[in-house]
């Protein structure tokens, strides 16, 4: 269906708009302002109700959305007068419309614009909702948390509803031809003091005199009608949904019009940042017709070169659709914190915030051209090594600069933007440490097993996808972060204690955890030739029997890094949990070598034991949607909605929380194309453009690169 949706770029538009994409529908969103996060595949059109082309957009529609606020307290609120514009263009276009109306607010003003759009002669659903919460602070969640904290604590018990099950529902209802009104509320309740409580233990002092409260706090509404009438299954319970709000707060101040990230902690992402595949006047296709993925990058001619050795350990390629993009999307919003600090111009900086990091042939590339600049810039950075891990060996590959450096990367200008640069990242890692070890907590409380996944229902599985998502993008920024401390460290260094400088944005793979792990066991095999021969066949069953202590190291081991593994970002590869034989063969090809010495010059301790929280705790956080996956996919095979519990792979976040009508298509094709892949992989090195090898070829031989 064409969907026109009101107040697209605001947050709750964006949410609805993306999630109306994934399904499969096509959708117009008209707003005064643009966003950059809305959906790039929405067709937006920046303009007031009042403009006379919301009638040319109504009349192309079948259904219409409207989201703006109608509370004139609102920042950009359309007032009455925009829902009666909206209200007329639906019902002369005989579009059906859906309007979501505040059962909290201020009766007097939402019974009579309810009122105004029954009232219309076109097919209605208006939507009266439950007190809004979610970690997605938008205006109307804000009042909900100022209202509650307000409060006279009491153990009265209330309703709400998470945004995200409304963005369900919205999608849910224009599948159904079913009009009135409907109540949608969590189908449980929370009491008024454990919520006051949840929310006032994120933050003490909160301050409230910006934002207003609802008229009532606790309205009378039909809970059951939407699951009972609608057949709507509610992915949030009260709790956990006020939970997710206090969520949203950390590092974030409530506002009139939507939280604003405040105080120096690093808030949780909630949403990804459009990324555009589109067709560009300054960027071009790098791979010949017909080759290109379909979550490929395209290429500027004046950022020309991209290597992939420094990311194909943690992600090898071909990546799963899902992969793509939940961890794509990840590193590409790490970059843009790293950005934060850089004093870049306008091509340089857009090029670091799209193409940092960009995909090729469903690969992960380091834009080496553009991490050259970066590291001018960034304390510590080695703009040498950035140049000499791609570079040497590979004679074809030509200027990575071609039209020159930029002014901010030398001279006079130079010298600024790095005391600029330097402030910046000082200033960015006040709270490095505590953030880390609060994310490390995290993962620890939002932990389930396989066990606890398969008693969730489908939907709450669904809304668990997203958390798991933003919880992971959460984890790319702290390693990002933590690689401006590593460069910060090499340029502060210590006496006796030298710190190793940053090679580029690369580095924010780098992990020593699992081979420190490899290497104790290694320790305990090298010791005893026989065990170490079972050990290369993979034979646990018989390391078991003939010794009990060196199978106990090895559990331990399995404990610790089970959610790790080879390719552990990828989020159809196997763990050691799934099969500690790997960990087995892998722990005897390194007890068949000397033990390696001590290297010299590591960096301290605690630095290095912080970045190795963040990084081990970004995979817990995949291995943790890497088991919710599974546990969606046996529900959904189960259901006939797809064939192969595989098949969650090859869908996209947002894919799998509103399943599209073509489902089976889309999967398909996406498994087609990633075999294809497998065979036309492109080579480690590109300069420009590239053309498929054959997957055998490897090295820094002139076949492995292409310009």
């Amino acid at each position: 269906m064409h969907i026109l949706v009101t107040d697209a770029t605001g947050a709750l538009g964006r949410l609805v708009a993306g999630q109306l994409i994934a399904a499969g529908h096509m959708v117009t969103g008209i707003a005064e302002l643009p966003h950059p996060c809305l959906d790039r595949n929405v067709e937006f059109v920046c303009a007031p109700l009042r403009d006379r082309v919301l009638r040319e957009l109504a009349d192309e529609a079948d259904a219409v959305i409207h989201l703006a606020p109608i509370d004139p307290s609102v920042s950009g609120s359309a007032d009455m007068d925009g829902l009666a514009r909206v209200t007329d263009a639906a019902a002369r276009a005989g579009s059906r419309l859906l309007f979501v109306s505040q059962a909290a607010g201020r009766p007097e003003l939402y019974r009579l614009a309810e009122d105004l759009v029954s009232s219309s002669w076109g097919p209605t659903v208006i939507v009266r909702i439950a007190p809004p919460v979610g970690r997605q602070l938008d205006w109307m969640v804000c009042r909900t948390v100022a209202t509650l904290l307000r409060a006279k604590v009491s153990a009265q018990p209330m309703r709400v509803l998470h945004l995200d099950d409304l963005t369900r529902f919205l999608v849910l209802a224009l599948n159904t031809d079913r009009t009135g009104v409907v109540d949608l509320a969590s189908p449980d309740t929370v009491n008024l003091i454990t919520a006051w409580r949840v929310l006032r233990a994120t933050d003490p002092r909160s301050r409230l005199h910006r934002v207003r409260s609802w008229s009532q706090l606790i309205p009378e509404m039909n809970a059951s009608a939407a699951q009972e009438d609608w057949s709507f299954k509610f992915g949030w319970h009260a709790l956990d949904a006020v939970a997710d709000t206090a969520r949203g707060l950390v590092g974030r101040r409530l506002d009139g019009a939507g939280a604003i990230n405040h105080g120096g902690r690093l808030a949780l992402p909630v949403e990804v940042l459009a990324h555009s595949r589109r067709p560009a006047d300054d960027a071009h296709s790098a791979a010949p017709e017909g080759i290109e993925g379909e979550f490929d990058d395209q290429i500027d001619p004046r950022f020309p070169v991209f290597s992939s050795s420094a990311l194909n350990q943690a992600l090898p390629g071909p990546l799963t659709p899902i992969t793509l993009d939940v961890q794509l999307s990840g590193l590409r919003a790490a970059s843009r914190v790293l950005g934060q600090a850089l004093a870049l111009g306008d091509a340089v900086g857009e090029e670091w915030g799209s193409r940092a990091i960009a995909v090729f042939g469903h690969r992960p590339y380091v834009g080496v051209s553009v991490n050259l600049v970066a590291a001018t810039q960034l304390p510590g950075w080695d703009h040498e090594a950035v140049a000499r891990d791609a570079l040497v060996g590979r004679p074809h590959v030509g200027d990575p600069l071609p039209f020159g450096e930029p002014a901010l990367a030398s001279g006079a200008l130079g010298s600024v933007a790095k005391a600029v640069a330097a402030g910046r990242s000082v200033a960015l890692l006040r709270h490095l440490r505590a953030d880390t070890r609060a994310y490390g907590a995290a993962a620890t409380a939002e932990h389930l097993d396989a066990g606890q996944l398969a008693l969730l229902p489908e939907a709450a599985l669904e809304v668990r996808l997203r958390l798991l998502r933003d919880r992971i993008h959460q984890g790319w920024i702290l390693n990002a972060l933590w690689l401006i401390d590593a460069g910060v460290s090499a340029a502060t260094p210590v006496r006796s204690q030298p710190h190793r400088s940053v090679p580029g944005m690369g580095m924010i793979t780098d992990s020593g955890l699992v081979a420190a792990e490899i290497a104790g066991l290694a320790a305990a095999l090298r010791a005893d030739p026989p065990l170490c021969a079972l050990a290369q066949e993979g034979n646990l069953a018989s390391i078991r029997a003939l010794s009990p202590k060196t199978a106990a190291v090895v559990d331990a081991a399995v404990a610790r890094i089970g959610h790790r593994g080879p390719g552990e970002a990828e989020l159809a590869s196997a763990t050691f949990a799934d099969d500690p034989t790997m960990l087995l063969i892998a722990a005897a090809a390194a007890a068949a070598v000397p033990a390696p010495s001590p290297t010299p010059g590591e960096r301290p301790a605690g630095a290095r034991g912080s970045r190795e929280l963040a990084h081990d705790t970004t995979m817990r956080f995949t291995h943790e949607l890497r088991m919710t996956l599974r546990a969606l996919s046996s529900l959904r095979v189960e259901a006939d909605l797809i064939d192969d519990v595989d098949d969650v792979y090859y869908l996209t976040c947002n894919e799998l929380v509103t399943l599209p009508g073509d489902a089976r298509l889309r999967i398909k094709r996406r498994r087609t194309e990633r075999e294809r892949l497998q065979v036309q992989c492109p080579p480690d090195v590109i300069d420009g453009a590239w053309v498929p090898l054959p997957p055998s070829a490897d090295g820094p031989d002139p076949e492995r690169t292409a310009g």
